[in-house]
């Protein structure tokens, strides 16, 4: 019985063993298209880089990191694009950084992509401060200090200074260098102090 379990054992490894080595062979080539992208867009070839990128989240589907970069080309090129196709471009973004998270739901950049997306886009593209904050919270969950530079943009968007800066804050009491809490910070305490007159 136990020499029957073994071989059904080793079998199943034997069986298993070839989908292996083709998920890494995937993984690479993922990850070299995923290199290209990146010089593509540095050279300001963003749909060059859309497409690279696309090839390796086929190659690649489960990498959580591939769809948030997938999402930043996006946002490279959103600027690019005519009025009329901007909308369709930002659905695609979106959808970038929702599959992102949905592969790993503890994926910080798909929560601060979501979080940003939502604090940027228009109301006719889903734009919303209280949908921001969803995520921004999901963000605090998993590192709260990052969480609170979230939930002080989303204050700051909602016109609250105040309660922003006391988000940013709390996030320099942790990261006391960190440069978009300390210019956030900066920002919001300016449009509170009283003017000279």
């Amino acid at each position: 019985m136990k020499h029957s379990l073994r071989l059904s054992l080793l079998l199943l490894a034997v069986s298993l063993f070839p989908f292996s080595i083709q998920a890494e062979t995937d993984s690479a080539a993922a990850a070299d298209l995923a290199t290209q992208a990146k010089a593509a867009l540095e050279s300001g070839a963003t749909k060059d880089a859309i497409s690279l990128l696309e090839k390796a989240i086929e190659l690649d589907p489960e990498n959580a990191s591939l769809h948030t970069r997938l999402a930043g080309a996006f946002v490279k090129r959103i600027d690019e694009v005519n009025f009329m196709m901007k909308g369709m471009i930002a659905g695609q973004m979106l959808k970038a950084y929702q599959t992102s998270v949905e592969v790993d739901p503890d994926h910080l950049e798909g929560y601060i992509g979501l979080c940003r997306y939502y604090l940027n886009a228009p109301p006719i593209a889903g734009g919303s401060a209280d949908k921001a904050e969803i995520y921004a919270k999901e963000v605090h969950a998993r590192l709260p200090w990052l969480g609170e530079v979230e939930l002080a943009l989303v204050a700051e968007k909602r016109g609250d200074a105040i309660k922003a800066a006391e988000h940013f804050r709390t996030a320099l009491t942790e990261q006391p260098h960190h440069g978009e809490a300390l210019a956030g910070l900066k920002r919001v305490t300016a449009s509170t102090e009283p003017t000279e007159g």
